[in-house]
């Protein structure tokens, strides 16, 4: 399959810019605005001090990815991952575990594991924590979530 030098300039560019602004990307706790529900604990998912997040296909459309991160004991945190057209799982990947560098801190260490995968453990002394899915906008990139 050969790709157009415009569109994998234009993927390139991208790529430079989402890298750029991963500093950027908020990490958000839910709302507590008035009508904001909110979690359950029946939501929340079973606790471990290391997930595996693994992605698949290439995405043919730009979106979002959304998680959720359950500290033990505290408030779930948002971490929103955004994704461009055409950006390869190992991207992807690299997109999500910078956007939950920045969000998570140094209680954690997340990296990269067989390009697709991110893994995202906690530091001696962090609690255990869930990791759960909200969402994904960007059309044929699998998720799969997985405690370790």
């Amino acid at each position: 399959m050969r790709i157009h030098p415009c569109r994998a300039a234009l993927s390139v560019l991208l790529a430079a810019a989402i890298l750029v602004a991963a500093p950027l990307v908020r990490a958000q706790t839910p709302s507590s605005a008035a009508g904001a529900v909110a979690p359950s604990a029946t939501e929340r998912p079973r606790p471990s001090n290391k997930w595996r997040i693994k992605f698949d296909e290439r995405a043919r459309s730009d979106g979002t990815v959304s998680f959720r991160i359950w500290p033990r004991d505290g408030a779930p945190l948002q971490v929103d991952v955004p994704v461009v057209e055409g950006q390869s799982e190992n991207r992807i990947a690299a997109s999500a575990r910078d956007a939950l560098r920045v969000a998570l801190g140094k209680g954690f260490h997340v990296e990269i594991d067989d390009g697709e995968d991110v893994l995202v453990k906690a530091r001696r002394g962090t609690p255990d924590f869930g990791v759960q899915l909200l969402g994904n906008t960007a059309r044929d990139v699998d998720i799969t979530l997985r405690r370790e």
